[in-house]
């Protein structure tokens, strides 16, 4: 797949859907974890939300940042700018219709 021959809305667009679907992953990851821990977790537990944590920001990070930040360093900007404000926009939506489906 070469993602210069793509439009800019259609690579935003697939780097949200790639960090809802990472997202929605995780979050399935803490349900199954809630409903067969009999007890809260203690030290061993927290450090491992941690480490979680620390990796699920490096994956969200390269998903939204990686390409456009590959675009600048080639000195092709104004499509970096183009597919990260895509990005973002799309990630809006996707949240705001999950927030909409969750609610009605």
């Amino acid at each position: 797949m070469n993602l210069n021959k793509m439009s800019p809305v259609l690579v935003g667009f697939l780097q949200s859907v790639g960090v809802a679907i990472y997202c929605a992953l995780v979050s399935l990851f803490f349900w199954s974890m809630g409903n067969n821990l009999d007890e809260p977790p203690q030290i061993l537990g927290m450090a491992t939300m941690l480490f979680l944590l620390v990796f699920s920001v490096a994956v969200c990070g390269t998903l939204v940042f990686g390409y456009p930040s590959y675009l600048m360093i080639g000195q092709n900007i104004k499509r970096a700018l183009h597919i990260l404000a895509y990005t973002l926009l799309f990630s809006i939506l996707i949240l705001g219709i999950v927030l909409l489906a969750i609610v009605l």
